[in-house]
């Protein structure tokens, strides 16, 4: 059978003998002259079926009457927003595995309270939560918490033993060098310089013994009298959570007067940026000023020293 061309639309298609397993061979002719292409007769498309059909990934039917096809528009799908999950930046000494994060978030807030020379001093913090006998204990460089109190307690307790006793102890130190005075913190003896003294001695002559003219209004809470060391703690947690109450009892007492005096002189913390109190003063002295109500105000850190 001899080769035939057929010309559709430009494209030369020539079909000879089979020269091979698949019966045919096709080849492309190259496009005609311009002149040529204006009189080439045209074929019309087949009609696409009336069934829809998918079609092609990439592509879409605009019609299902004619085979005219467009593009599907590229959809960018933009990557899910990322929340960032900021880590809060704890002091090295509260971000402790063992310890539950709210419980870090208070300790972290009342200890950068101190000046920071003197949370460097601080070398171990502990919350224990099986519940122990003390609510709290404290020495140079320690803390231990009891972390079942509820929190309004437990950070007051913190307060009394951080910004009381740690800044007492650990910060306020004088030298060996002026040799020891007749007050003692147990074994350890309290230098003749150390600014503690000048607090103690408004109410005490030594560790263990009050003035003979202290009265139990001279103290700011019935724990405050057990000795110099928990008078100021005591005064410390009363003077940053009950400051209204400590100055109205300051204005007709002259030993709380100095004591408050003190106070504003060595602590640097604004007891108004930090909280208010629950309740004014009622005349009467509390027990302990750690169980005091109060409205703690979350402050931004104080400026430090």
């Amino acid at each position: 059978m001899r080769g035939k061309t057929f010309l559709i639309i430009g494209i030369a298609l020539t079909v000879g003998n089979a020269s091979g397993p698949t019966g045919a061979t096709v080849s492309i002719a190259q496009d005609p002259p311009a002149a040529s292409k204006q009189a080439l007769p045209t074929v019309a498309l087949l009609p696409l079926p009336e069934e829809s059909h998918e079609a092609r990934p990439g592509s879409r039917i605009v019609s299902t009457k004619q085979r005219t096809w467009q593009p599907a528009p590229v959809i960018v799908q933009e990557a899910p927003a990322v929340t960032k999950v900021l880590r809060r930046n704890f002091l090295p000494v509260v971000d402790q595995p063992d310890i539950e994060e709210h419980h870090k978030i208070i300790a972290d807030e009342v200890l950068r309270l101190l000046p920071a020379g003197c949370t460097s001093q601080l070398k171990n913090f502990y919350v224990r939560y099986d519940k122990p006998e003390r609510r709290g204990l404290a020495g140079k460089s320690t803390i231990i918490l009891d972390g079942t109190l509820p929190d309004e307690e437990f950070r007051a307790v913190l307060i009394h033993e951080a910004l009381g006793h740690v800044f007492d102890l650990g910060c306020l130190t004088g030298s060996p060098l002026a040799g020891s005075s007749i007050f003692k913190d147990g074994n350890e003896p309290i230098f003749r310089d150390d600014p503690s003294l000048s607090f103690y001695r408004i109410s005490w002559y030594d560790s263990q013994t009050q003035r003979d003219d202290a009265k139990p209004d001279d103290f700011v809470s019935g724990y405050a009298a057990s000795d110099p060391f928990e008078d100021l703690a005591e005064s410390t947690i009363y003077y940053i959570l009950q400051n209204e109450a400590f100055t109205q009892r300051a204005m007709t007492n002259a030993t709380l007067a100095e004591k408050l005096k003190w106070l504003q002189a060595f602590l640097p913390v604004n007891p108004t940026s930090v909280a208010t109190p629950g309740e004014g003063w009622d005349g009467s002295v509390p027990w302990d000023a750690t169980k005091l109500a109060y409205s703690w105000k979350n402050p931004a850190i104080v400026a430090r020293q």
